[in-house]
Order: C-alpha cells, then sequence, then structure tokens
C-alpha cells in the first residue's frame, strides 16, 4: 500500500514536462484558459509541449505562437497531418524534454495545487509509475460541478477495476515515461488509447495510484456524450475488450459480462445515454 503525500511542498523533485495535445476542433478560449491553469501552479512545469494534431485554424494557431513568445517553458511540435489523439500522445511521450510527464487536455483545467501533490507523492512513493486523482466535471462553470469522478486511490484496487472499466481519470495524471514506453507507449487506438495503455501498463509490471482528491476541472455536457456513442465506438470497444481477454488480463466471464453490459450503453440515443453516463457508468 502506497502512502499519501504530506501537504508539504516537495522538494528536490525532477523537473517535468505537460504533454498538451489539440486539434483543428478546440476553441481557443478554453485552450488559454488551459494553458493559464498550468502557468498558474504552485509548482509549475519546466516544459509544456503542444502536441498539434493536424492543422489549425488562426484562431488556435496565433495563441499556440503568443503562449510560446510569452513563455520560455512552452514548446510546441506540429504533426502535418490529423491521425487522432492516440497517436498524437504517442509522439508528445517521445518528444517531451522530461522524464516526468503530466497530462492535460485543451479544454480542461488543473487545480492550482495538481502538479505539487503529484510531485509529491512520487517522491513519497519511488516504486509508483503514474499517479492520478479524482476530478469534477462542469458544464457552464468550473465552480458549479454537475459531477464528480472518483477512481480506486490502491494499486490493488486499480487493477480490479481496470478488468470493468478504466480506473484512471485520463486528464489528471502524471507518469514515469520509462514505466509507458515499456508498455509500448500510447497507440492509435480510437477510442479508449489511456484503457489499452493502462491494461499494457499493468501487464508490464507498472504500479498505480490515485491521489482522492480533485486535480481537475473537466467540461462535460452533449458532445462528450456523442464521442461515446455509436456503432463505430461500440465495435472499437468492444474490439479492445476482446484484446484484453486475449492478453490474458481479463477472464472470459468478465469479458461476456463487459460486451452485454457495455455494447447497449453505446447504442442508446445520446440523450439518454448521457443520463446514464451521469448516474451510474462513469466510463
Amino acid at each position: 500500500m502506497v502512502d499519501s503525500p504530506s501537504r508539504s511542498s516537495p522538494t528536490n523533485v525532477p523537473e517535468f514536462s505537460v504533454l498538451l495535445p489539440i486539434y483543428q476542433g478546440d476553441d481557443p478560449r478554453e485552450l488559454e484558459v488551459a494553458i493559464e491553469s498550468i502557468l498558474s501552479q504552485s509548482h509549475p512545469p519546466d516544459e509544456i509541449l503542444i502536441v498539434q494534431d493536424g492543422p489549425l485554424t488562426l484562431r488556435l494557431n496565433e495563441l499556440v505562437q503568443r503562449k510560446c513568445s510569452a513563455s520560455s517553458v512552452v514548446e510546441t511540435h506540429a504533426i502535418e497531418r490529423n491521425q487522432g489523439l492516440g497517436n498524437a500522445l504517442r509522439v508528445g511521450v517521445e518528444r517531451c524534454s522530461h522524464d516526468v510527464i503530466a497530462r492535460m487536455d485543451a479544454d480542461d483545467i488543473s487545480v492550482p495545487s495538481r502538479f505539487e501533490r503529484q510531485l509529491g507523492y512520487l517522491q513519497e512513493n519511488p516504486s509508483v509509475d503514474i499517479i492520478g486523482g479524482y476530478l469534477e466535471e462542469f458544464q457552464s462553470s468550473p465552480d458549479d460541478p454537475v459531477a464528480r469522478r472518483e477512481v480506486p486511490t490502491d494499486h490493488d484496487a486499480i487493477v480490479k477495476r481496470a478488468k470493468f472499466r478504466s480506473p484512471m481519470n485520463h486528464g489528471t495524471v502524471m507518469f514515469r515515461r520509462e514505466a509507458v514506453l515499456r508498455a509500448g507507449n500510447y497507440r492509435a487506438t480510437d477510442p479508449m488509447e489511456d484503457y489499452d495503455l493502462w491494461v499494457r501498463m499493468l501487464l508490464s509490471g507498472a504500479t498505480f495510484g490515485n491521489i482522492p482528491e480533485i486535480l481537475l476541472k473537466a467540461r462535460a455536457g452533449e458532445k462528450l456524450y456523442e464521442r461515446r456513442g455509436g456503432w463505430k465506438y461500440a465495435k472499437d470497444e468492444a474490439r479492445l475488450l476482446v484484446s484484453f481477454y486475449k492478453r490474458g488480463f481479463t477472464p472470459l466471464h468478465v469479458l461476456i459480462f463487459n460486451l452485454l453490459t457495455r455494447t447497449p450503453l453505446r447504442l442508446f440515443p445520446n440523450r439518454l445515454r448521457g443520463t446514464i453516463y451521469e448516474l451510474f457508468a462513469r466510463v
């Protein structure tokens, strides 16, 4: 069992990068808020690597260039053609300058003490390879949350959760690059590139943890539910679940249970799926 970090600010911690992928569909206003929440941390990063997944809009380009000019820690890398989040993250992990990497999405907001808490955790628990935490979802204002996503904190409980659903809130994680590369890095798996990586990391012997605190404010709403539904999503998810079984991570009865319970959810009308998601699923 790993320990929770103390409230004191971590000292002698390693330098770290924040990996922030963006694409042309992102909102420049939301991205600016996301970047500012990183720069204003109680323990700010040594690098923010913005990976551009394909061509950007003029407003996004202008914002990225302005942020690069205003701060020496902001770097950017452009991928010529949009190839999806999994590929952008794979490239980003390889190009980050530091061996500890935190994840961030273009429409999320990190709480001010997030990185300080995570660095303290990794310092006090050197055997842990990846650390995440809770998040709150909001629609209009981050101060008015509509849901709270809690995840298991202990490694053994995380392993149990991972057999049924993703045990980590992706936007909250900070990890040691070596453990991610040892598992094969992110893959161009769409959707659920994070869940795919977590299972491969667990199979490779990585140790997981979550801090039982809100580390991130995440935007929710109908667009989120739309992305998590439809025949294609259901088929891709089923293919991923089968791969977990073939790798020996889940037994047959768990695979059957997951397919019977998750696939219908993806095929429900968007509004009904959103209601179920908010009340029960949290996947």
